[in-house]
């Protein structure tokens, strides 16, 4: 029997009729998380994240555990569905019910309003434990004990178009807006601390307090760790640096320009002025010398790197206890725009990271670390899976790799059946990983 209501033809295809119908059975379109699924069971990364978060509900009332709730929202993220509105469409989708354990028929997950319920209802304590477990899962998540780390800080504003609490207007982003701290491991790009501040806050406000949080966690997990501390000019202040040297932590951190340093660099940048005038090529030069300002205990070491070119003079200074050269310092130094930058710009545009639209201060520092912690999951599983063609891969690439395939759900009497696309172009790569996360035959 034919429903003309339900069918939608296509007329720009000539060589027969072709029509579309909504009669194709239970099809999802995310198939691909169950392999983060399947990752998230073995590290156990979602279960010690909801332990960490104090529930106070009722017990006798509760129809989502913290568990299902933590679960739902953080694959939610990961597909794609970054708002807790999605909630109310993706609640009866098969696949997000596999994700927390529950079959096809069974009651639907969190609606939108549970969700909303869950974030303003998670207090200051059980964000400074979810924040730790993060980064005692990136602990237990490696290898082996690394002999050394990189530690890269940057702050980054989160805009805000509502009357959310402790928001303020910047003059230089030029609007409203939180200004968040962030951390990360260097060489994986592992969000160590996110940590939401007002609007108002100095770039390096509690910038000593967060690191020696974290870095009491690494030491204690690894005495003989070796760490290293880079950050831009707005971290050049006195208690940061005299912390980073009492901590025996070598760093190199930028300095803003003022008389004295351009007045003891003057002749350097003279003299590769007139290298240029000269020779008519574009230069590069370093050198370093000893600098004490006045709120400094003591004399600090100063590198400076001069360019000219063509557009003009380009003078870059920066405090270092590290030694070496200064031009293999100031190489170090900028690789940290492709590690704490990249990260930040991945959390905040495909991860939504700033999306942080709550009334209160609170519930968005709570939804902050909820999409830290999707990026943070992505990245381990990413390192774990260790296949070549994900080993860079951004968030954007691992969906429409391994996340957004289409597959159709059957349940028989043994057995729930996720049923891929035949004509998936990925599917040799799902296979990969699945093999790396279930080693074996894969049926």
């Amino acid at each position: 029997m034919t429903h003309c209501s339900t069918e939608l033809s296509f007329p720009f295809f000539k060589k027969s009729p072709l029509t579309a119908t909504f009669d194709g059975g239970s099809i999802v379109s995310d198939a691909g998380l169950l392999l983060v699924r399947q990752f998230d069971e073995q590290v156990g990364f979602s279960r010690q994240l909801a332990a960490a978060i104090y529930d106070r509900r009722d017990t006798l009332s509760v129809t989502h555990s913290m568990l299902d709730l933590v679960r739902q929202r953080l694959y939610q993220i990961v597909a794609g569905y970054e708002d807790v509105n999605d909630a109310t469409r993706l609640r009866h989708d098969p696949i997000f019910k596999a994700l927390v354990d529950r079959l096809p028929d069974d009651e639907p997950l969190g609606s939108q309003p549970t969700l909303c319920r869950l974030e303003n209802a998670v207090g200051p304590g059980s964000r400074d434990d979810l924040a730790d477990e993060q980064v005692r899962l990136f602990i237990r998540t490696r290898p082996r004990p690394p002999s050394q780390m990189t530690l890269d800080m940057d702050p980054s504003h989160a805009a805000t178009y509502g009357a959310q609490q402790l928001t303020f207007f910047s003059g230089f982003y030029q609007t409203w807006m939180y200004f968040p701290q962030f951390l990360c491991d260097a060489d994986t790009g592992f969000l160590l601390a996110s940590v939401l501040r007002a609007g108002n806050a100095g770039p390096a406000e509690g910038a000593t307090i967060l690191l020696a949080r974290i870095v009491l966690r690494l030491r204690n997990a690894w005495p003989d760790l070796r760490l290293f501390f880079r950050g831009d000019a707005s971290f050049a202040v006195p208690d940061l640096l005299n912390w980073l040297e009492h901590q025996k932590i070598p760093y190199v951190i930028g300095l803003p320009v003022n008389d004295v340093l351009e007045r003891l660099s003057a002749d350097f940048v003279a003299a590769v002025k007139a290298k240029y005038d000269r020779t008519g090529q574009s230069q590069t030069a370093f050198r370093s010398f000893g600098y004490r300002a006045y709120s400094w205990p003591h004399l600090r070491r100063v590198i400076v790197k001069v360019e000219v070119t063509a557009r003009g003079i380009n003078v870059r200074y920066a405090v270092t206890t590290r030694g070496g050269r200064t031009a293999d310092l100031f190489d170090w130094y900028h690789q940290r725009g492709g590690t704490v930058e990249d990260v930040i710009e991945q959390l905040k545009n495909g991860f939504e990271g700033d999306r942080l639209s709550c009334q209160t201060f609170e519930a968005n520092a709570f939804r902050l670390l909820l999409h830290t912690a999707a990026y943070n999951l992505m990245v381990l599983f990413r390192e774990h899976t260790a296949v070549p063609d994900l080993k860079h891969a951004d968030i954007q690439t691992l969906r429409i790799k391994l996340i957004k395939v289409g597959a159709r759900v059957e349940r028989t009497v043994r057995r729930l059946w996720i049923r891929l696309s035949s004509s998936w172009p990925f599917a040799s790569l799902f296979r990969r990983v699945h093999a790396a996360l279930v080693p074996g035959p894969a049926g």
